[in-house]
């Protein structure tokens, strides 16, 4: 697969994922809290499948 076009559909399915921890997250934990682990999962994520595709890539 491109490069370019894996990139965009793992930013894609980062956001979806972020929307749900959104959703979600609050409902199991208090706000503030919630809202910080969705973005760090969204991070990690992130930080994950970057890792994952320049392995594969080089």
């Amino acid at each position: 697969m491109d490069a370019r076009l894996l990139d965009v559909v793992i930013g894609l399915i980062a956001f979806i994922i972020l929307i749900v921890l959104l959703a979600v997250l609050p409902m199991a934990l208090p706000a503030a809290i919630a809202y910080i682990a969705a973005i760090i999962g969204f991070t990690i994520f992130l930080s994950g499948a970057g890792y994952l595709v320049n392995d594969k890539i080089v």
